[in-house]
């Protein structure tokens, strides 16, 4: 009898602190989405049965009308920002508050973790200025014919699969391999040939890396809900044989090229520089628009490249392995969505077509050539549109801010969230937002010239904005660019499954990184010039 009245008492005491805790938003003023008793806001992510943008975008919808409201990860509060000005706000304005990531590792035990994207305060700060004259258009321009000897492989690839009457090609798994190779050349300077070899240790290990297995599922939980818990718990970013085999390999590069004195047009030179002079040099004849706002956002920081300490060789390990698996997944994705619109809308492949032709005939395949497909330029950036690879951005708030012309403050340590795909997809906002029409950017940075001076606010923003936007942005752009316009030179795609020619895409309910739920198989043509 002692033993159930104990049980009663505990499920009661448990009860009023579950809701005590989720009254947080309440008792500090706010408004918030009413959530389920333990799991908050998270029991669809947790079941898995629908993608990140699925269960944010539900929560999009509910909270309109409200500039920002609260919600719950389990029992850890999170603010959902939806309006543009106070997303610009986060951003740019006021990113003194907001300079962080709400994830935290511990890159003693952990040294593949200490990328960019994970770093916060000062570290953050010092690498971004290291890194930064890495991307610019002259280093882009650099390392062009590698990137587009990986191009002339697939190329070869599809057609050797027509020669033999295989003209259908499941392209997920195709950009896959792509990118290894594009990446395992680029950044790491080996020669691989990942395209015709599904077996090479580059792809295999980047498949281990995003499998849906039940570790990476755990991993995935405790990034998403409980990060500080990986530090306690000593989980690894990246399951141990992936850590084990790119800490090998990229050691044995770096000490192989300072042994032998050995350059190569690539990623992982400027990455060597950093580590061995603590700066790379900018191209200050050779920028372009974005390298101009990226040196802006960089005096910003306000920390002088040349002053700093040298890359450890185990911040390089990490900046060339995060480099490798954010091409491997979300720039396969992208590329994977732009390829299935322009196959299901024949009339805008065949303009996409027509400019490249018109392009390459004049200049052949180069930098300048690709940097010049400005309709193509148009459907990357409605891809990106309709399909961000990460449909949800984070920010951690590192000092109180009191909202502005409001009494209430976000206290430090808040989890804040943008929904930037719904943001995309509104129909407030974008019109008719579920059709891919690459006009829209022709003439519009934003996709909506009625937009466009509004400055302070953000409705476009596929790798983020202000200083903590994507370093590799650029890079992602071009690869996606080239590949895309090498293929449309050679062939004509066509939707395997007749379905996909009315249904919309369906989502990975298993990963943050937006992909589809299965692996999307096209029919390539060659065509005749």
């Amino acid at each position: 009898m002692g033993f159930i009245i104990a049980l009663i008492l505990i499920a009661i005491a448990w009860y009023l602190l579950d809701r005590y805790l989720m009254s947080y938003w309440k008792r500090n003023g706010f408004k918030q989405l009413e959530p389920t008793f333990l799991l908050g806001h998270s029991k669809r992510l947790l079941a898995q049965t629908a993608s990140f943008y699925e269960v944010f975008d539900e929560f999009y919808y509910k909270s309109k009308g409200e500039k920002f409201i609260g919600m719950y990860n389990l029992y850890k509060p999170s603010l959902l920002v939806t309006d543009p000005h106070m997303i610009h706000d986060i951003f740019i304005k006021d990113f003194a508050y907001f300079h962080d990531h709400s994830i935290e590792f511990d890159t003693e035990h952990d040294p593949l973790a200490g990328f960019l994207f994970s770093l916060t305060g000062q570290k953050w700060r010092d690498l971004r200025v290291k890194l930064s004259p890495t991307f610019t258009a002259g280093k882009l321009r650099w390392m062009f014919p590698v990137m587009k000897q990986s191009s002339e492989v697939l190329v070869d690839f599809i057609q050797k699969g027509l020669d033999k009457n295989e003209p259908v090609f499941g392209f997920g798994e195709l950009f896959r391999r792509y990118n290894a190779n594009l990446i395992s050349s680029v950044a790491f300077g080996i020669d691989n040939d990942c395209i015709n070899n599904p077996n090479n240790d580059f792809y295999i290990y980047g498949l281990k890396n995003f499998e849906n297995s039940f570790r990476n599922a755990i991993r995935q939980f405790l990034f998403t809900f409980m990060p500080s818990l990986m530090s306690v718990f000593k989980v690894k970013f990246a399951p141990n044989d992936v850590d084990e085999f790119f800490m090998k390999i990229v050691r044995e590069i770096v000490e192989y090229r300072e042994k032998n004195n050995f350059s190569r047009n690539d990623f992982m030179d400027l990455l060597i520089q950093l580590k061995n002079q603590g700066y790379v040099s900018a191209d200050k004849d050779d920028l372009d628009l974005d390298d101009e706002k990226e040196h802006i956002e960089t005096e910003n920081i306000g920390t002088d490249q040349k002053t700093l300490k040298k890359l450890t060789f185990n911040e390089l390990a990490a900046q060339a392995f995060v480099f490798y698996l954010a091409a491997f997944e979300t720039n396969s994705a992208a590329m994977t969505f732009c390829l299935i619109e322009l196959a299901r809308n024949p009339e805008l492949q065949k303009k996409a077509q027509n400019e490249v032709d018109e392009v390459f005939q004049a200049f052949d395949v180069t930098y300048d050539a690709v940097k010049n497909l400005k309709y193509l330029e148009a459907c990357m950036l409605e891809a990106l549109r309709k399909y961000p690879p990460a449909p949800i951005h984070s920010r951690e708030c590192t000092k109180d801010y009191k909202i502005p012309n409001t009494n209430l403050v976000i206290q430090k340590g808040t989890d804040i969230k943008v929904p930037i795909m719904s943001l995309h997809r509104d129909p407030e906002i974008y019109e008719n937002p579920h059709e891919f029409i690459p006009e829209r950017f022709l003439d519009s940075p934003t996709g909506n010239s009625k937009l466009d001076d509004q400055k302070s606010a953000i409705f476009y923003s596929p790798f983020g904005d202000g200083p903590r936007h994507c370093i590799g942005m650029r890079m992602a752009r071009a690869s996606f660019k080239l590949i895309i316009a090498v293929l449309l030179s050679n062939f004509t795609f066509y939707l395997d499954d007749d379905r996909l020619y009315h249904e919309d895409v369906k989502f990975d309910t298993k990963s943050f990184p937006l992909r589809p739920d299965h692996d999307v198989r096209l029919k390539a043509v060659a065509r005749k010039h």
